[in-house]
């Protein structure tokens, strides 16, 4: 982008400026970023030298997507602020989503309790923990009338946190329930995450099924919902970044995690007989804003250059919606404090900022008790509040990828990206997919790692966290107490009761028996699974048939 000359006299001007300034003491021996990128003093057009704009950045809505997928970004629409809700019962969802909507909310989320997640309903044996204290218990088709009721889920978008060992019930029920009250699931929105990584590296499962058959879940969610006869507008699957960058993992790994992933699903809906560019504009990513404000917006600038890369030469997309990666950002919950709380409402808006000037399409931002407990009305409102003063009051979404041409954003980009290659190819040597690397275990031995070296970093004082390790505070910390329903458990487990007493039970069995059959001869479980959850099947039957047929795992944990 700049002449050979002029970059030559640049570069002079800074050997004197540099030679100026030595003997200067800084405040660190070492400046890096938080994935360990060393930081110089100054960067200018000389560290850019090679760009060509418009193949290496480009317009937005233009390949390589640097600057965004769509051609006039937030001119024409915000992003959807879609907050991460569940505590309870399906009801008391309810109650906050529609607090939420009333509020300006544009986007519905349902985070999932512990049982709902490992496909467990609450009068099994197992079910030892407490119900709606992690989010929304979905064991059944009744749940979803309930937690739905009242809202417009033919006009906004609905998100299922629930991974492939319980999405292909938890969906089924969604599905089902819209098309009982009337509505085309043909022009459903949403999501559900159905993420493999979060099923085995973001959470430990309990009793399920090993990565091959997670895998097969996952695809055959896919498969079922991209035909224009099924739910064409449904993103069956999120990959869910977020979850693992939660662990430890740095910005570097959280893209070679996420795409590596991604690879591997792509990989096998091509095996069963896909063309790419049948299903891959619907997959959607999941991705983490953490404290390094600027990294961060790197780091989704150079995964929209990535993917570019990844459908044009790896898979030759022909579709032009191929070539977009359409991203969801959470704020960086593992960055908040017990210690000082209030303080969490200004990293929360720091990392939402990085997020909307790297170009995010939906958007959770953080409670500021979260590091303590459920969010309560206040902190979830001001959360909402914090995007809506981004929006309207800052002018950031005014004028589009308004840090492209940042010398050091643009480097930076491009350090990202070549890193982030690096990595994929460390892993291909490492095991190949990442269902080869969940058997072997070395994705549990790089998030052991990550969390170990990060810990240590806080604990000797090398990572500051206000709070915690600095600017520590003499003044006792006021209690923020959300307590849920306490009689969830109750309720739920009466839910169920009422189903199985008005369902045919008959019926019930025989499709459960369907399911077993297409489980055993490795056909697409949704049909069967629809059909089930229709009937009264419940979230703890289909899985339990699961479990039977495709067998349990026990990975290979490193701690």
């Amino acid at each position: 982008m700049f002449k050979e000359d002029e970059i030559k006299r640049i570069e002079e001007r800074e050997k004197e400026w540099l030679k100026r300034i030595e003997g200067v003491k800084e405040r660190k021996a070492r400046f890096e970023t938080y994935s360990g990128i060393p930081i110089k003093q100054l960067y200018t057009p000389a560290d850019i030298r090679d760009h060509n704009y418009l193949e290496d950045v480009g317009f937005p809505g233009d390949a390589p997507f640097v600057r965004g997928v769509y051609p006039t970004m937030y001119r024409s629409r915000f992003w959807t602020i879609r907050l991460f809700s569940g505590y309870g019962t399906p009801e008391d969802t309810n109650k906050r989503w529609k607090l939420l909507y009333e509020e300006g909310e544009t986007g519905f989320s349902a985070a999932v309790d512990v049982l709902t997640f490992n496909g467990i309903d609450p009068e099994d044996p197992r079910a030892d923990v407490e119900v709606g204290t992690e989010g929304v218990p979905l064991y059944c088709i009744d749940s979803m009338y309930a937690l739905t009721e009242g809202l417009p889920i033919d006009k906004i978008s609905v998100a299922l946190v629930v991974e492939p060992f319980s999405s292909a019930p938890v969906c089924a029920m969604y599905f089902n329930m819209a098309k009982g009250r009337g509505i085309d699931i043909r022009k459903l929105m949403g999501t559900c995450q159905n993420d493999i990584l979060t099923m085995t590296c973001g959470f430990v499962p309990f009793e399920s099924v090993p990565p091959d058959q997670m895998l097969r879940l996952a695809c055959d969610l896919i498969e079922w919902c991209v035909p224009e006869k099924n739910v064409p507008k449904w993103h069956p699957i999120n990959f869910t970044t977020y979850n693992y960058r939660e662990g430890g993992i740095d910005a570097i790994q959280e893209l070679g995690f996420g795409f590596a992933n991604a690879i591997t699903h792509i990989d096998e809906l091509i095996e069963r007989g896909w063309k790419v560019d049948d299903f891959v504009n619907r997959l959607a990513f999941h991705l983490s804003a953490h404290k390094d404000f600027f990294e961060e917006i790197a780091k989704y600038r150079a995964a929209r250059r990535i993917w570019y890369k990844l459908m044009k030469d790896k898979y030759e997309a022909k579709d032009p919606r191929s070539y977009e990666f359409r991203f969801h950002i959470q704020t960086a919950g593992s960055s908040l404090t017990a210690q000082q709380p209030m303080v969490n409402i200004i990293r929360t808006a720091f990392q939402a900022l990085a997020a909307v000037l790297g170009g995010c399409q939906s958007m959770h931002t953080n409670s500021y008790d979260e590091a303590i407990c459920l969010p309560s009305e206040e902190a979830v409102r001001l959360a909402l509040r914090t995007q809506q003063v981004i929006q309207e009051e800052t002018g950031v979404a005014d004028t589009i990828d308004p840090l492209g041409g940042s010398y050091y954003v643009e480097w930076l980009t491009d350090e990202i990206e070549e890193r982030v290659w690096k990595y994929l190819d460390k892993m291909t040597e490492a095991g190949g997919n990442v269902v080869k690397l969940l058997e072997n275990g070395w994705l549990y031995k790089e998030m052991a790692d990550a969390f170990h070296k990060r810990q240590r970093a806080v604990d000797e004082g090398e990572e500051r966290v206000i709070g915690v390790n600095c600017y520590l505070s003499r003044e006792e910390e006021p209690p923020i107490v959300f307590r849920t329903n306490e009689k969830a458990g109750e309720i739920e487990r009466e839910r169920l009761r009422r189903l199985k007493e008005r369902r045919d039970n008959r019926k019930v069995e025989e499709l459960l028996d369907k399911l077993r059959r297409a489980c055993d001869k490795g056909e697409n479980v949704m049909p069967a699974v629809m059909d089930a959850t229709a009937a009264g099947a419940t979230l703890g039957e289909v899985c339990n048939v699961y479990r039977e047929v495709l067998g349990t795992w026990n990975p290979p944990i490193v701690i």
